[in-house]
This record gives C-alpha cells, structure tokens and sequence, in this order.
C-alpha cells in the first residue's frame, strides 16, 4: 500500500457514483487482483479439465500440481515484498524515486530465481520418476517463475495511480489465455493439459509485461542498486518475519494435513494433497476476499487524515492538540476497525449461508461442506488479525506485529498437530484459534501502543511520515 492512498482519496473525494465505484476498483485491483485471478484460476481448471474429459487421476494430478505451484509463488515472493513494500515506501518520501524502479528489478530478479530453484528439483522428480511429459513440465516450471514475479510486480503496482492499466492488464492476460488455449487445443490438437498449461503461462506473461511497463514508466530511471533494498532485513528483521510468518501460518494447517493426515491426505505423483480440506479452504478465501478491499479503502480514506493531523500536531502544537488529535486518532481507528470487522462479518454469514444452500447442488456436500463452516470462520478472523497488524504496521510497532503473527503461527501449527490425532472433525478448529490468538494479541497490543504513542514517537525523536510508515 505504499502509494494507493494518494489516488483513493483523490477518487473517494468526489461525491458522484462515478468516483466511488472507480475508487473500489482501483483498491480491488491493487489488492486482491493476484488472489482472485489464481482463485479463479483454480475453479476454471478444475471446470476445464472435467469439461474435457480428463481421467480422475490426471484431474487430481494437474490441480494438485497448480496447487502446489500457487503455495510456492506465494511463500518465495512473501520473503521479499513486505521489506519490498517498506523499502519503496521511504524512497518515495525521501524523494529518491530513481531507486523504485532499481527495487523492482532486483526483486524480481529475486524472485525468479528462488521459484526457479524450487521448482527445479520437482519437476524433474516429476520427468525422471514419474514419466510426466517433458512439453507439460516446461511450461509448468517457467508458470511458477512468471506467477512468483506476479506478486511481486503487485508490490509496486500500488504505488502507480493507473488502475485502468492494472484492470486491462488482466482483462487482457485473460482472453490471451483463452485464444491461446483454443489455438493449441482445438487446431494444433495438443493435449488438455498442456493446452492449459501453455495458455496460463501465456497469461501470465502478458499481465507480467504490461504491469512491468506500468511501474517502469511512471518513475525514472534508476542507477543500478538493484539489490539496495536488502539492507532493509538487517533494519527491520521483525517487519520481514511478521510477514513471512502470517503467509506461512494462513497455509500451515494445509501442509499439515497433506503429509500427516492419514484420513483426508491423497498423494499423486510427489504432490501430497487434501482433496476436501483444499477445497473448503478455497471457498473460504472467495467469501471472506472482499475484505481487503473494505479495509484498504477505509485505512487510506479515513484514518490517513487523522494520523496525518496528529504528526503534525507533535511537530508544532501544544501537548493539549497533541492530546485531542491523539484521541481523535485512537477513536477513529476503533471505528473504522469495528466497522471493518461488522461488515465483513455480514458479508461471511451471507455469503456461507448461500454457501450451504448451493454448495450441494455443485457436488461439493459431505466433508467439503463440513470444513467450510469453520473456516469460513478461521480465515474471517485470520483477514481480522491481519488488518490489526497492518495498523500496527502503520504505527511502526514491528515487535507487536511479529508477535501477532508469530502466535497465529505456534498455535496454527500446534493445534493442527493435535488434532490430527481425534479426527477430520477437529481439523479446522486449528486455524480458528491461531488467528483468534493472534487477533486478540494484536488488537490489544494496538490499544496500549496508541495510548502511550506520543512517549514512542518522541523517544525514538522520529516522527514519520503517514506514507513512508506503511510496510
């Protein structure tokens, strides 16, 4: 988020339905844009590789394989984008906006590699034991390159005021996607998952191209420190784990379940998977999504001015408008919070009660059903705990974040152990209480951080700046 905020409240200022409706795509776009296309990037290829006729096994084979594909995008690409997002931030405040674009290569770069060597080893597993066509393993291993680059291409994407290239970025990656399947599949006769494959990759690809250019043209030309941003991981260890380990935490009880669990667990090939438990996770992220941008919209509209009048207050006023602009700060955050839980709140409950109704008409009752009620749930308070921590990002408290994020993890982790051994009815209690550990942690820590705030700005003599303190 390190420069959404500028063109929300230029897009929110307006009063007409216009702007509004701009505004909420704007935030959609540079927030949950990479999410959704892989959520729906997973339900169309488990639609397309039924609709084609796929046997069982190479159904569960490829949607396991694009599984694991995602997880790993997302674990590498979350290592560098939260000291990324930081990094850019202050460049952008002190005015050294030549170094945004130097970042951007070298993260990429980064990026590129790491899922590189990842997926190396395992797809040639997949080619030297398993047989797997060699044209299919190609275009697997450089989708987990491109999609890894997608996340973190998105990092400075939010710094651009451009979401009408963002939005024809992936409206046009998508029927890229479409021609190319049609052309391989249809005319050049290739197999179904290779047609797939190839036009995902294609998509990719496009959307990468276009968002790259995006970012390279809206600031200048850098001077060749590429890798500058590293030094931020020395400075700022706690922000890089808080990070690291609420991504690690949202997929921990996934990966202890394809590997221990003896009840729901399936393997194919070298891809441990949990058919059910995967599937109910997935339609738990699609109800609870909309609250990032809810949360987006109402931190860069609201609590931005409040915050932006109480620095400015500790840099010139007496410690009477200190105190109020402080309170004004502490009362606005609890609302806009509170209003960000409730409403969110509103939206899971409908949207898993429709869930309920018509989830069993598209043949996923019994335990998918079963699982989604309760993590609904879990990833409801999971996306709670994370909006928590990002204030407290906001406010600089980094050890505060780190806890927050740590406990979600220990007691994720734990529980998910536990419960493996009193049955799948218990399964996803585990990410429940980890995230309401770790919720509960972070919203109390927040209130005691803004009521001692000003003794922690002026220790540290470090006022900060409203943009520049965002991870």
């Amino acid at each position: 988020m390190a420069g959404i905020g500028f063109e929300l409240r230029k897009l929110f200022r307006g009063n007409s339905l216009l702007s509004k409706i701009r505004g909420v795509l704007y935030a959609s776009a540079t927030t949950i844009g990479p999410l959704l296309i892989f959520l729906l990037l997973l339900l169309a290829v488990n639609l397309c590789i039924r609709f084609f006729g796929l046997d069982t096994a190479d159904q569960l084979f490829f949607s396991s394989a694009f599984q694991y594909l995602f997880v790993l995008a997302v674990l590498v690409s979350c290592t560098l984008n939260t000291i990324v997002s930081r990094y850019t931030s202050d460049m952008i405040f002190e005015k050294k906006e030549d170094r945004v674009c130097d970042a951007l290569y070298g993260s990429v770069f980064l990026s590129a590699v790491g899922c590189a060597l990842f997926m190396l080893p395992i797809c040639l597993l997949l080619w030297l034991e398993y047989g797997r066509p060699l044209l299919f393993l190609c275009g697997y291993y450089l989708l987990s390159i491109l999609a890894g680059v997608t996340y973190t291409i998105m990092t400075f994407v939010s710094t651009i005021k451009e979401y009408k290239r963002v939005t024809f970025a992936f409206g046009s990656g998508i029927l890229v996607a479409v021609a190319v399947y049609a052309a391989l599949f249809f005319l050049a006769g290739w197999p179904v998952m290779e047609s797939m494959i190839y036009a995902i990759l294609a998509m990719f690809f496009v959307i990468n191209l276009f968002l790259l250019t995006s970012v390279i043209s809206f600031f200048p030309k850098g001077r060749g420190k590429y890798f500058a941003f590293l030094r931020y991981f020395a400075h700022y260890p706690f922000l890089f784990l808080s990070g690291f380990l609420y991504i690690v935490g949202l997929y921990t009880s996934n990966l202890v379940y394809w590997f221990f669990s003896d009840d729901i667990s399936v393997t194919v090939d070298l891809f441990h998977v949990a058919p059910p438990y995967d599937m109910a996770m997935f339609l738990a992220l699609l109800v609870n999504i909309t609250g990032t941008v809810i949360f987006t919209i109402k931190v860069e509209t609201q609590v931005y001015e409040k915050y932006k009048l109480y620095v400015t207050a500790i840099a010139n006023a007496s410690f009477a408008v200190i105190e109020k602009t402080r309170k004004n700060l502490m009362n606005t955050v609890d609302t806009q919070l509170f209003f960000i839980y409730e409403v969110q709140l509103v939206i899971t409950t409908f949207l898993s009660c429709l869930g309920i109704l018509f989830f069993p008409m598209l043949g996923l009752g019994g335990m998918v059903l079963d699982f989604f009620l309760l993590l609904g749930l879990a990833v409801y308070c999971i996306f709670s705990m994370y909006f928590t921590i990002v204030f407290l990002y906001y406010f600089d408290d980094q050890w505060g974040a780190f806890v927050s994020a740590a406990l979600f993890f220990v007691v994720t982790l734990v529980l998910s152990f536990v419960f493996l051994g009193l049955g799948t009815a218990y399964y996803a209690v585990a990410p429940v209480a980890g995230a309401v550990a770790g919720w509960v942690f972070a919203f109390v820590r927040l209130k005691f951080f803004l009521k001692h705030i000003n003794a922690h700005l002026f220790c540290r003599g470090y006022l900060g700046d409203p943009e520049g303190e965002k991870a």
